[in-house]
């Protein structure tokens, strides 16, 4: 075979189908790079353009709604005023009422309460106008009854010296009789442009929050100024009905602003717009124009802006243009993997064809024909069967492969065997990992044998052989109990790898000593080292004194729990989440203090509880979770976890678990 000539098939071809290949790669690659910059052009120049129609209209639109919404305010107080200039103007028609100052046994209920302008001024000498002024109970009731929570107070502040106000705060006013409103910024704002005005944000002096005041003057028939009608509206509830609008991105927020450029937030350390840095001279001076526009920064941040007809407010929009160009860099990365994809694609047809033109070559044709016997009795089973070898080309040093193919296959086989014998290894070895990662789980029933001040059981069931979901309790120290239920995100292995490093750092950071915050800041900064796999763990994490019942609780992205107050039924205590662990270094978590009284009960779960799948993939859901619980409130812990594992199990069926489900329960029975 050595001596003769070689003609390799390959020479034949190889020069066209370089050629093709070529031509096809570069115009290929060169449409799609102009592709890509065209269409990224356009669609970053659309995305604005839609981004800045989207925050414009929104703040126009919300800026209608509080419009709407304080209109409605100074209507409500228009009609209060008409309604006090008809008393004055008839009060033959109107029955007096004797009006009381503020009783702490009215507290929490709508009551018209008198209080005086200071000690000057005596009870007797108003008596007769205060008992025709207590009409106005009957038409301050249907706005206060109806209201939402958005209204604390209405009333009727007069040039004599007297106000009654009606609201449900009689107990804070109680103890004091006098309540001074001629130096008040509304009552003279009111008598000074004789119609609706709103004030500028204030702290009300009865401690309950930012407030402001709409008010309006009332005339005597002489038309001198008898007093000034007033209702007062608190700001969280305004914020949160008016203001409050999600965005899509943690930076962006939507603002109101006063006539004076001050921050309309329950916030009370809230700036005006000349304290925000990310604002320049020139936007700062189109919110205070008044007019609807919208503006980037020189910082990159669009902000919106329209007038508040009825007041001088201003609602606005803030909207950092990197969420507004977010798309523009996923569609870059999507272009060239659709580009690369392409070239794959172009380059395997173009190898087949080059393939299926050897194969037909009449050249070809019979040393293929005997390859062909030969690898049908290789495939049969006849591996030291031998290729005969016909000429010196790549027929020949094909028949040669198929030669060292059956040596491989034979190879392979013996490998296949032991390969076989090693997987049946490794699932055992998962068996007793398994069993490892359960006995790393506190599981000893009832806990801590001299502790009677509860009762507490707990269970975790992997969807796989390992899972990542754990729980754990251990005493900090003589009273005080540490109670962990977390979730590690993926399951297999890799997470129950990242559920024992998390497991052990958590614990052992409790029981070192400090807050449920200190404790998550410290494991978040551990494993966020060397994190490759970007894996991360919701953790719900409480320190209980067992002696008081007073716990403090750090939620990081975990489910909410659920607490049924001794008597009631289970409900989830909802507040808000930290980010969840070994997301980014450097985190601060949040704390929330919490109580349980004799009786009480606490459970927390994973989610694998609330989202349980059926057949249908329809979840579990917390409701029904809490109807579980709610079935027998007064379980013990054990039976607290079997209602609601029975529960899922009925309600999943036969459809297979998808995650892993862990719950733990606590009844208190207080400190002993």
């Amino acid at each position: 075979m050595g001596d003769k000539p070689r003609r390799p098939i390959r020479q034949k071809v190889s020069r066209m189908v370089m050629i093709i290949l070529m031509t096809a790669l570069l115009v290929t690659s060169g449409m799609g790079l102009l592709s890509m910059f065209r269409i990224r052009r356009q669609g970053e120049s659309a995305l604005v353009g839609r981004m800045e129609n989207e925050i414009t209209t929104l703040a126009k639109d919300r800026a209608e709604l509080a419009d709407t919404v304080l209109s409605g305010y100074a209507k409500d107080v228009d009609r209060f005023a008409a309604f006090v200039e008809e008393l004055y103007k008839k009060p033959e028609d109107y029955v007096k009422k004797t009006v009381e100052p503020p009783l702490e046994a009215n507290d929490g209920k709508l009551s018209l309460q008198l209080a005086l302008e200071s000690e000057v001024y005596k009870a007797e000498d108003i008596e007769e106008e205060a008992e025709l002024l207590g009409n106005v109970e009957q038409i301050f009731y249907p706005v206060m009854s109806s209201d939402d929570g958005v209204i604390t107070s209405v009333y009727v502040a007069t040039e004599s010296g007297f106000m009654l106000a009606y609201d449900t705060q009689s107990a804070i006013k109680a103890p004091f009789p006098y309540s001074s409103h001629f130096d008040r910024d509304w009552y003279n704002a009111a008598k000074e442009t004789g119609g609706t005005v709103f004030s500028d944000v204030y702290q009300d002096l009865v401690g309950r929050g930012l407030t402001i005041t709409c008010a309006e003057p009332f005339y005597r028939e002489n038309g001198e100024v008898a007093g000034v009608v007033g209702m007062d509206i608190l700001i969280s509830n305004l914020y949160n009905s008016v203001v409050a609008v999600d965005l899509g991105n943690d930076d962006a927020y939507a603002f109101m602003t006063d006539s004076k450029g001050n921050a309309i937030s329950p916030d009370s350390s809230a700036t005006t717009i000349d304290d925000d840095p990310e604002l320049d001279e020139a936007t700062r001076s189109a919110i205070r124009s008044g007019e609807t526009g919208v503006k980037l920064t020189d910082k990159g941040f669009y902000y919106s802006y329209a007038p508040v007809e009825c007041t001088n407010w201003m609602f606005c929009t803030h909207v950092p243009r990197s969420y507004v160009l977010e798309p523009v860099k996923n569609m870059d990365s999507a272009i060239r993997i659709l580009i690369f994809l392409f070239v794959v694609v172009f380059i395997a047809v173009i190898v087949c064809m080059t393939v299926v033109v050897r194969r037909f070559s009449e050249t070809l044709t019979k040393p293929l024909l005997a390859l062909g016997e030969d690898a049908k009795k290789i495939s049969e089973g006849d591996l030291e069967h031998q290729a005969v070898i016909h000429d010196n080309d790549e027929i020949g040093d094909l028949a040669m492969r198929f030669n060292e193919m059956g040596v491989s296959l034979k190879s392979y086989i013996e490998d296949l065997t032991k390969v076989t014998a090693e997987k049946e290894r490794i699932g055992a070895e998962l068996n007793v990992a398994t069993q490892i990662q359960a006995d790393m789980l506190p599981r000893i029933f009832p806990t801590f044998a001299d502790k009677a001040q509860y009762d507490m059981y707990a269970t975790m069931n992997p969807a796989k052989e390992v899972g990542g979901d754990f729980y754990d309790f251990f005493m900090v120290d003589d009273t005080h109990l540490g109670l962990v239920m977390a979730d590690v995100s993926g399951k297999g292995v890799p997470a129950a790898l990242f559920m024992v490093i998390a497991k052990t750092l958590i614990k052992n950071r409790a029981i070192m000593g400090g807050s449920p915050a200190e404790v998550l800041s410290y494991a978040n900064d551990q494993l966020c080292e060397g994190n490759e796999a970007e894996l991360f763990v919701t953790v719900w994490l409480a320190i209980l004194d067992i002696t008081t019942g007073k716990g403090v609780a750090a939620n990081a992205g975990h489910e909410h729990p659920a607490i049924r107050r001794a008597g009631g039924d289970f409900e989830l205590s909802v507040y808000r989440h930290s980010p969840a662990v070994a997301t980014m270094e450097g985190m601060r978590f949040k704390e929330h203090e919490f109580e349980l009284g004799p009786g009480d009960s606490l459970f927390v779960y994973t989610d694998g509880v609330a989202e349980a799948t059926d057949a249908n993939n329809e979840l579990f859901g917390t409701e029904r979770m809490l109807a579980a619980l709610n079935r027998d409130p007064g379980a013990t812990a054990t039976e607290m976890l079997r209602n609601v594992k029975t529960a899922v199990d009925e309600f999943v069926g036969e459809a297979p678990q998808f995650d892993d489900i862990t719950m733990l329960g606590i009844r208190y029975f207080g400190g002993q």
